[in-house]
């Protein structure tokens, strides 16, 4: 009965039997227009947020992860033998981990949520070293927020104190032994952001080093930030712990994944964009920089503007509005300096900065000096209008740039102070009309 170990994985490295498992499309929101707008929002944000539509990049990743977890497990278990004498004296072999990075919002996260779905559950298999039959799990799921230090992510794993006498490299053994009996084959490690703030990449060099110690293969996701203050610690902790990086960039706006996307959010509205879809697509695109969670905020944002407006469904002028309203400010920030590294190549936010010197794909680059070329040829176009041409244009609506600003009111013009003959016409006719009636 080994060879459930092995074959508990058979056709899950397929991609289109990936893609399949991963693929969440959420139902539609329903009657939500009777709700107060804050809350109806609320809702429409749950729902777009479970969309997961996999891009070929993910399909990959999620692929040899899976991929490696099939050939530690063979190795493993390739016969029972085997098995049982490394639960007892575990194989040590040092193992390169990959680092999934990107910049925050593109999809992270929801790629190890759809790679622990494309992993295979529970498997109960035999041994003739127990008499009741055991049960294997295929992945160790770990997070590193609120650990203190690699010891205590052992501790957890192990399920013991962390206040255990015991020193990380006995704890460690231990761990090593515990994963082979379970079957346990990939180790997974998030919220590398949400370490101990203060400790700088010690910690997290720690952590690292400790989890690639147990000879699992493993991925740990990091953000931009992370990547370099790793890339500065000595020779052979980044040898170890950047040395495979993974990185994930926002897809294109003429991608077919991006299209899908944007086609799903519409359906799962229910009907609440009414916007051409291809119009629609663009100008979330470009409030967003074609990250995700940036998206789906500004189309949140957007609904908000159209119950605002005593409308239930949204419009490119409410996308447009969405994004100069305050409540999208720290995502504009962000969007506009993504724009001005993508032409200029120079920033002093390593958030932003990939630290693998990998260069924005070129595609995403043309589209912002494409859109760049736009907004100088509008701000030409403006320049040259007189004052009435510019007064026409606006109310025609042409203009559709969401940095423009909305046209202020103009003010009505002052009264002026009354003489003493106005105010005894006033008095008279009041009183006269009091009188004749």
């Amino acid at each position: 009965m080994i060879e459930r170990l092995r074959t508990r994985f058979d056709g899950l490295i397929d991609i289109e039997h990936i893609r399949k498992k991963v693929t969440v499309r959420p139902k539609p929101v329903g009657d939500i227009d009777r709700l107060p707008p804050m809350l109806a929002a609320h809702i429409l944000d749950m729902s777009l947020r479970q969309i997961y539509l996999p891009n070929q990049f993910s399909l990959e990743l999620i692929a040899e992860l899976v991929g490696k977890a099939v050939v530690h497990s063979a190795i493993r278990s390739e016969t029972e033998q085997t098995f049982v004498k490394g639960m007892y004296y575990p194989i040590t072999a040092e193992t390169f981990p990959i680092c999934l990075t990107g910049l925050a919002g593109v999809g992270k996260s929801a790629t190890i949520e759809a790679l622990l779905r494309a992993m295979p559950g529970p498997t109960e298999f035999k041994l003739n070293h127990y008499m009741e039959p055991q049960t294997a799990e295929s992945y160790w799921y770990a997070s590193a927020k609120g650990k203190a230090s690699g010891k205590q992510l052992l501790t957890d794993f192990l399920g013991i104190e962390a206040t255990t006498r015991e020193n990380t490299a006995i704890l460690r053994l231990r761990a090593q032994q515990q994963a082979h009996q379970r079957g346990i084959s990939l180790a997974i490690l998030e919220e590398m952001q949400h370490l101990t703030p203060g400790k700088g990449a010690t910690l997290t060099t720690d952590i690292l080093l400790t989890m690639s110690g147990l000879g699992l293969p493993m991925v740990y996701v990091s953000n931009f930030s992370l990547g370099h203050k790793l890339l500065k610690r000595n020779q052979e902790d980044t040898q170890r712990l950047v040395a495979e990086p993974r990185i994930m960039w926002p897809d294109a706006l003429e991608s077919k994944i991006w299209a899908e996307f944007i086609d799903e959010c519409i359906t799962v509205s229910d009907g609440r964009i009414r916007a051409n879809p291809k119009d629609f697509s663009y100008e979330i695109y470009r409030g967003s920089y074609g990250l995700k969670r940036a998206a789906i905020h500004l189309m949140v944002q957007a609904y908000i503007q159209a119950r605002s407006s005593n409308r239930a469904w949204v419009e490119i002028e409410d996308v447009q509005r969405a994004y100069v309203s305050s409540s999208y400010y720290s995502y504009r920030v962000d969007v506009e300096e993504l724009e001005r590294i993508a032409i200029q190549k120079n920033s002093k936010r390593d958030d932003l900065n990939c630290p693998f010197g990998s260069p924005i794909r070129s595609n995403v680059v043309q589209f912002v000096r494409k859109e760049r070329d736009h907004r100088v040829a509008q701000a030409a176009f403006k320049g040259a209008l007189t004052a009435e041409e510019r007064e026409a244009h606006k109310s025609l609506k042409l203009d559709t740039d969401m940095k423009a600003q909305n046209p202020k009111r103009p003010k009505r013009p002052p009264l002026g102070k009354p003489t003493n003959d106005d105010l005894g016409n006033a008095f008279s006719d009041y009183f006269g009309d009091k009188e004749d009636n």
